[in-house]
């Protein structure tokens, strides 16, 4: 089994935490002994700010109960880091599985390098078996879903994929987003998003109970 971290950074600027904060946060994921591609990009790369601009509507996006923090910037973010892992595939051509941490990562409480080090060495040791991996909190219940608020079906910060299903999950994604976007005028979070494609049942997603805590690396079903 082979692995590749991938992560990724975009300045948003009145983001609650600083450029120097996620620095800190950041810059340890590079130092652990398995490979990682850390992308660095404006948010005018995205590949949502492209299709907000190309869209020429006046769009809302969603804001919860943070809305400095749950801005238009951030949801475009969030999205993107579905093509970086396509992008990190075919950068490395060997590694089978790909695992998303986010950037900031560290910040969650009881989450540090060793948690997510010894993490790691379980699926570099066991496996992905064939399906996308990841954490939350909710169990299935899409009546009660909206997009007033996150949707905490899944966390968000940590995803374990297979190569073969990679770019497939980041197509799903990207036609839910936009299909969302077309129904309401509207961007909400992205694993808002990610509920309706586990909802589709077009991608094999084995989701396993955790929180916002160390859970998400500790509860992996392996």
């Amino acid at each position: 089994m082979t692995i590749r971290v991938v992560t990724g950074y975009v300045p948003i600027p009145g983001h609650p935490r600083t450029a120097a904060e996620y620095g800190a946060l950041g810059e340890p994921l590079g130092l652990m002994p398995f490979p990682t591609k850390a992308f660095y990009h404006k948010v005018e790369r995205c590949w949502l700010y492209k299709e907000v601009i190309k869209s020429g509507k006046s769009l809302t996006h969603s804001k919860g109960d943070n809305p400095k923090k749950n801005s238009m910037a951030y949801h475009i973010v969030q999205h993107q880091k579905f093509e970086w892992l396509g992008a990190a595939s075919l950068l490395d051509m060997n590694a089978d599985t790909f695992v998303w941490l986010d950037y900031g990562i560290l910040h969650v409480p009881g989450v540090t390098v060793a948690v997510i080090e010894k993490f790691l060495h379980e699926v570099d040791a066991n496996g992905n078996g064939g399906v996308v991996s990841i954490p939350g909190c909710w169990h299935v219940n899409y009546s009660f879903y909206k997009d007033d608020n996150p949707n905490w079906r899944f966390c968000g910060g940590l995803l374990v994929v297979p190569r073969e299903l990679v770019k497939p999950l980041a197509l799903e994604m990207r036609n839910a987003t936009l299909r969302g976007i077309k129904n309401t005028d509207n961007i909400t979070w992205e694993i808002n998003d990610l509920a309706r494609v586990e909802r589709k049942g077009k991608i094999p997603i084995r989701w396993y109970q955790a929180n916002h805590n160390e859970t998400m690396f500790t509860g992996y079903p392996g």
